[in-house]
């Protein structure tokens, strides 16, 4: 049985995995202003940036000499400074939320289904029953008298507990 939705934690790989996004798109509007980005193979592009980019850059510019030379040195010949896609990339890195690549587009692989706390046993079914009857019977009372959601708490020994941020009572597993 479902027992509830951890919704802050929610909204944060949300938001985490948005950051990511975007820095990914900063990352290939760096790249397109020197190659093809139609051409960056975007699984790999998400694995690393740097190393993506040196090569495609080495395909579709490693031409421009007669000899194969070395990526640094194709840096240098195209005043190429990889320490802003670096930059980047280490602000990507800074969060955990997944992403991933669907039809060449990036998208967010955060589920609301791993915030859900689920029962496991028998048992706690049945006192995640009795608590949601508690829930109950203190929200009726309620429209009598003035229910202190601390006391509830402290009297049933944390069996409840109140969320102040939404007004309601949580069941405490």
């Amino acid at each position: 049985m479902k027992i509830y939705t951890d919704m802050d934690s929610y909204n944060r790989a949300v938001r985490e995995a948005e950051s990511r996004i975007k820095a990914v798109q900063v990352a290939l509007e760096w790249c397109e202003k020197h190659i093809d980005i139609d051409k960056v193979d975007r699984k790999k592009f998400l694995i690393d940036f740097v190393e993506e980019f040196n090569r495609q850059l080495e395909i579709q510019k490693g031409d421009i000499v007669k000899q194969k030379i070395a990526v640094e040195k194709l840096h240098f010949l195209l005043d190429v400074h990889v320490s802003e896609l670096v930059a980047i990339q280490q602000q990507y890195e800074r969060f955990e939320a997944p992403i991933y690549v669907k039809d060449e587009d990036i998208v967010s692989g955060v589920s609301q289904e791993d915030f859900i706390k689920y029962t496991s046993t028998i048992e706690e079914n049945e006192r995640l029953i009795k608590a949601n009857n508690l829930i109950d019977a203190l929200s009726q009372i309620e429209k009598y008298v003035k229910v202190y959601p601390q006391d509830i708490c402290r009297g049933s020994s944390n069996f409840v507990r109140y969320d102040l941020r939404e007004n309601k009572y949580i069941v405490n597993m």
